[in-house]
């Protein structure tokens, strides 16, 4: 995926107020089958899928045996099988792991169809339009984190999910690799917008959706450290739990928190910008981007438990402008209150 086209702003435009066209090439993508393939999942992810129907998808982390997160993944349930997806970046990190685990587990098999098929994803406010197109039934009858199979073209299947990472309206349609140029072609002359990975890393950043690769810079971190123990279900046992449980117990040494700065601040600071409280450091800038709509810099931070909530003012690196922590989202997404459809 790219991380931008020639204009990231209009790319931003086009995900906030119209539609953007998200090409997720190297997605990974491993089908799941067999009869312990629902316990196998439940085992590798932090989420039982057992209470999945066909039809839905349940969003997860795999973790490694340390509590780390290793990936963030996509369980859709097709009814005999599972399909597992993986975001573009992570993907290659995130398959070894999986296959791996699925060659010692008894009852289930994992296959790789990475390179059988793409995804490509439509968001924002006018997107359910377009993939209304691709639909026999009005789209307003999807609930979030479904999909549903649909012909497309003659002999060729067409998997369109009502999921996204933007905060607005978001689709993602997965369709064999012959067929993809031809599908991205279409969406293109329907009036999406192709977009970068730039543009949708700041319409992330203003709805709170994590961005792994950038918050994590490379460091080992556990979902406490990213804000995401609502992927955990500690109500069963799966890889790193024991550790995860652990690591809560030990009291972890800092907290994630979301913080927009003040006016003066024209610059994203980069990962590790220390953040300080009357010349004392407590904590370190996690991800920051600059705002359109808000006009401002925004981001997250790690930092000392006695100064991670809401309404708490820092002075960031040598320049000492403040910024106020925040509770997420940064904004309302232009689709909320718009009808589907």
């Amino acid at each position: 995926m790219k991380n931008a086209y020639p204009d990231t702003a209009e790319e931003y435009h086009a995900l906030r107020n119209s539609t953007g066209l998200l090409d997720y090439e190297g997605a990974g993508l491993i089908r799941v089958s067999g009869p312990e393939a629902a316990a196998f999942l439940g085992d590798v992810s932090t989420r039982n899928v057992d209470f999945l129907l066909e039809g839905q998808i349940s969003a997860a982390l795999v973790l490694d045996e340390n509590g780390a997160v290793r990936t963030e993944v996509l369980i859709y349930c097709r009814g005999t099988d599972y399909l597992v997806e993986i975001w573009p970046s992570q993907a290659d990190r995130g398959r070894e792991h999986i296959l791996r685990a699925a060659r010692s587990y008894d009852g289930a098999e994992a296959e790789d169809l990475s390179q059988a098929f793409r995804v490509f994803g439509v968001e924002g406010p006018q997107s359910p339009r377009l993939a209304q197109k691709f639909l026999p039934f009005p789209i307003s009858s999807m609930a979030y984190r479904s999909f549903v199979t649909a012909d497309w073209r003659e002999d060729v299947p067409l998997q369109l999910s009502r999921t996204g990472v933007s905060g607005e309206y978001g689709y993602k349609l997965l369709v064999p690799v012959e067929a993809a140029d031809e599908l991205r072609t279409e969406l293109i002359e329907a009036g999406a917008m192709p977009c970068g990975m730039d543009a949708l890393d700041i319409c992330r950043m203003e709805m709170r959706f994590p961005n792994l690769e950038l918050e994590a810079a490379g460091e080992e971190v556990t979902p406490f450290d990213l804000g995401l123990q609502w992927m955990v279900d500690f109500q069963h046992d799966f890889a790193g739990k024991d550790a995860l449980v652990q690591r809560w117990k030990e009291g972890p040494s800092r907290l994630p928190v979301c913080w927009i700065a003040d006016q003066g601040v024209a610059t994203p600071p980069t990962a590790g910008a220390p953040l300080t409280v009357e010349g004392t450091e407590i904590g370190a800038v996690a991800h920051a981007v600059w705002s359109p709509t808000l006009q401002r810099v925004i981001g997250t931070a790690r930092v000392d438990p006695a100064v991670a909530s809401s309404n708490v003012e820092y002075s960031l690196g040598a320049s000492g402008h403040a910024v106020s922590t925040v509770s997420a989202p940064f904004l309302v997404a232009t689709s909320f209150g718009l009808p589907l459809g």
